[in-house]
């Protein structure tokens, strides 16, 4: 009886701090690590630096990481003292995660390219049309963006989904967090935000069928880089 009480116990020191941690984490984000922090209050201080437009979405990847990559590892191990393996963070079922990563590959590729037919993605994406330059500037682009994706995956498809699943079940847990992360997506294209409610549910449950946040990252960088390429090819700009 004392290990089942225990057990709950911990359950709901877990789910507490997950939630708690999560608003403030992505409320901090919201006002100090958006590019709109950066372009009001340290912009100035570059100067007429001509790549301001990249810094601005770099410091947001660097805040985003800071956020909500390193403190809730942090909180994992310092205050919850758990394995980070049962966070996400590891190889998981590498032969389900493969199979999903080659068909959701293959199966995207045409609805993405027709999503960079419409102006509005091609005005969104890249963030920064500098990324159109050169390859050398659209491959160090999307290297510096695949840091926001790990920040992003691991909060939303880990740190959330598996901090909440034990507490509320794996398909509350998976809408625990769709619902953030598609909130967050408000201001994007109408086309995208609407997607981000499936794309939440499917990878929710990939995550947690691969026990990984590895192949829904890697998928998620894919959507970007392609949608990228397929905008800059489509505007005239690539």
């Amino acid at each position: 009886m004392e290990q089942i009480k225990s057990y709950v116990r911990d359950i709901e020191k877990k789910s507490a701090v997950v939630t708690l941690s999560a608003v403030l984490l992505m409320t901090v984000w919201l006002y100090q690590g958006h590019p709109s922090f950066f372009k009001e209050h340290l912009a100035r201080y570059l100067g007429s630096n001509p790549y301001i437009d990249w810094y601005q979405y770099l410091y947001m990847h660097i805040v985003s990481f800071l956020l909500w990559f390193v403190i809730p590892l942090l909180l994992i191990k310092l205050l919850l003292k758990e394995n980070l393996a049962g966070w996400g963070l590891c190889l998981g079922d590498y032969r389900f995660g493969l199979k999903f990563l080659f068909l959701a590959m293959v199966i995207m590729v045409l609805p993405l390219y027709l999503n960079a037919q419409s102006p509005e993605f091609q005005a969104e994406y890249p963030l920064t049309k500098l990324a159109g330059k050169s390859p050398t500037h659209f491959l160090l682009w999307e290297l510096t963006y695949l840091i926001y994706y790990i920040s992003f995956e691991f909060i939303f498809r880990g740190y959330m989904l598996f901090g909440l699943k034990d507490k509320l079940g794996p398909f509350m847990a998976i809408m625990a967090q769709t619902i953030p992360s598609t909130i967050i997506h408000i201001g994007k294209p109408e086309g995208e935000t609407i997607a981000a409610i499936l794309s939440g549910i499917v990878l929710g449950a990939v995550a947690l069928r691969t026990r990984s946040i590895l192949y829904v990252l890697i998928f998620h960088w894919y959507v970007g880089i392609t949608t990228d390429y397929f905008c800059l090819i489509n505007s005239g700009t690539g």
